[in-house]
C-alpha cells in the first residue's frame, strides 16, 4: 500500500521592498511644452522676413 501524500499550502509572500518607479530618460522635462516653444520660433522665423518685404525663397538664395 502507498504511503498517503501529505497536502501542501502554496504561500505567496509579498516583497517588502519598493516597486520599482519607470522614469523616463527625459526625466521631468514636458516634451509637449518643448515643442510648442520650438513650432512657435519656426513660426517667427519665417513670419519675419514676410513683414520686412521678403519671401522665404528669397533669403533661402541670399544665403
Amino acid at each position: 500500500m502507498k504511503p498517503e501524500k501529505k497536502p501542501f499550502i502554496v504561500e505567496f509572500k509579498n516583497r517588502r521592498r519598493l516597486p520599482r518607479k519607470e522614469t523616463s530618460i527625459w526625466g521631468r522635462i514636458d516634451l509637449k511644452a518643448a515643442s510648442d516653444v520650438v513650432e512657435i520660433e519656426q513660426m517667427s522665423n519665417e513670419v519675419a522676413p514676410m513683414i520686412n518685404g521678403q519671401s522665404p525663397e528669397s533669403e533661402a538664395t541670399l544665403a
